[in-house]
């Protein structure tokens, strides 16, 4: 596990759409915005357990996550490293990335659709075994 300093813990905690990088398999790049959150040192997200990008993490569970502020000054962090499925309700990873990212009414208005955690829906966990850091520091 890589080591995640106060600064970059910060800046992961802002709520920030980040860009999830997997390999298809034939080796090329999936690149797919996702909400997260980031707690237990790590990012949580959910996906489709249809999705092309599950598909691409149970074949290779590893996968980066780029973190960026687009507005000078210019930051980013990216993180990689394994990915693991968890058990953890959808319902609870949700709410907690829809209140943080549209607000607590159409936060909790969204987070409701998964209130009785669908199958159809998958909670992972990137630990990151690598970091890079651009926080003008």
């Amino acid at each position: 596990m890589a080591v995640v300093d106060e600064k970059v813990d910060s800046f992961l905690r802002q709520p920030r759409v980040a860009v999830l990088g997997t390999s298809n398999g034939d080796g090329t790049p999936l690149l797919t915005p996702m909400w997260f959150t980031w707690e237990d040192g790590g990012a949580y997200m959910i996906t489709g357990r249809k999705s092309i990008k599950w598909r691409n993490i149970q074949l290779r569970p590893y996968a980066s996550l780029c973190v960026d502020h687009r507005d000078p000054p210019y930051a980013s962090v990216i993180v990689s490293g394994p990915i693991k499925e968890v058990d953890k309700p959808a319902y609870e990873i949700i709410r907690s990335m829809a209140l943080r990212y549209l607000g607590d009414k159409e936060g909790q208005e969204y987070a409701n659709q998964y209130k009785d955690n669908p199958m159809s829906t998958v909670v992972f966990h990137l630990i990151p075994d690598r970091v890079a850091r651009n926080l003008n520091s």
